[in-house]
């Protein structure tokens, strides 16, 4: 007879006993199929019920990698089981079924998914990027959700969301641009793909920190992902593209999520050719979903450029949370954007 385990700190914990232990129905067999090493430890495992329904594919969710409770990793992983706690499968997020989610007074974090294979999900590649196409459909779908909570009185009560989530809780901000972690980053070979205009700590530091505290709250805001970068994303087989890692999920202004995911998913190329219809396409997808005061497109596209600026921390990226090709691929793609959009003067003196 196993123990129950409410959340496992050791990959051998994630058994069939603490499976029947948290799940709502009896599991008489788990087996574990994959493990999967990043931000997060992502565990996909086969489960026979004993009580006669289907095996089914799960993932568990779970912080077990040395950096998990360093850095504010542990208030990151609570942020997504808050999500499904509170907000999952509302606001038209379109997330996977959640089977469970809990956080323990240890600061421990665990989330049971079901598997999104079965659905025909594929999974972008965040160095390839995406099509025009794809990331107006990604845009569409954030569009979607931000409509479904556009400036609610709801979020606006739950201070947590409203004061950052879990990356203003994990102070990243002062880990992204911590002068030692500077020093050793700056000979990476992302650095070689920032532009040097841009290769000051101080001014960047201070930009984001600006872009955190003055930006981020304004209104309109809504319901946003918080870390809406491409490596997020998956398609389904009509088109449909949606969001996983609720990690950061928090409510600010709408431009966080757009820009994050814009700038990320294409290259340089496409943005520079693309960027303004798609906000156009964006601002018509709003007000196709209900938002009668939608900024117009001037507005949008200053606030594109404004916004654009976050993913420029991706310079920064731990090499134990994304590999350095994924780095370097988002690294330029921001690096370009920021100056192409003049997104540092806009923030500091705009």
């Amino acid at each position: 007879m196993h123990a129950i385990r409410r959340i496992p700190t050791a990959i051998d914990q994630i058994d069939t006993g603490w499976f029947d232990s948290v799940l709502d129905r009896p599991v008489a067999n788990a087996r574990i199929l994959n493990v999967i090493h990043g931000t997060a430890t992502k565990v996909q495992a086969e489960l026979t019920y004993g009580d006669g329904t289907p095996a089914q594919v799960v993932w568990v969710k779970t912080g077990l990698e040395p950096h998990s409770h360093e850095i504010g990793s542990d208030q990151v992983y609570a942020g997504e089981t808050l999500f499904y706690r509170m907000l999952g499968g509302k606001y038209e997020t379109r997330t996977p079924d959640c089977l469970f989610a809990d956080t323990d007074s240890e600061g421990n974090s665990a989330l049971v998914l079901d598997d999104l294979c079965k659905i025909g999900a594929e999974f972008a590649d965040p160095v390839k990027g995406g099509s025009i196409e794809m990331v107006a459909s990604g845009l569409r779908s954030i569009a979607r959700y931000q409509a479904a909570s556009w400036m609610a009185p709801e979020l606006a009560e739950i201070d947590w969301l409203r004061n950052g989530g879990s990356y203003r809780a994990a102070d990243v901000l002062d880990w992204v641009w911590n002068p030692e972690h500077w020093q050793d980053y700056a000979s990476r070979q992302r650095f070689a793909l920032v532009d040097p205009s841009i290769r000051d700590r101080d001014l960047l530091f201070r930009t984001h920190t600006k872009l955190q505290d003055d930006y981020w709250p304004c209104a309109p805001w809504a319901l946003c992902h918080g870390d809406a970068h491409f490596g997020q994303v998956y398609a389904l087989p009509d088109g449909e593209v949606r969001l996983l890692d609720w990690q950061c999920v928090q409510v600010a202004h709408w431009a966080h999520d757009v820009s994050y995911f814009l700038v990320s998913g294409l290259s340089v190329a496409d943005r520079r050719a693309a960027a303004r219809d798609l906000i156009v396409d964006y601002v018509g997808a709003l007000r196709e979903f209900g938002v009668t005061d939608a900024p117009n497109v001037d507005a949008a596209y200053e606030a594109f450029r404004a916004y654009a600026f976050h993913g420029i921390g991706w310079m920064m990226c731990l090499v134990e949370m994304q590999s350095e090709e994924t780095c370097c691929a988002m690294a330029e793609r921001f690096s370009a954007a920021v100056v192409d959009l003049g997104s540092i003067d806009l923030i500091l003196n705009g």
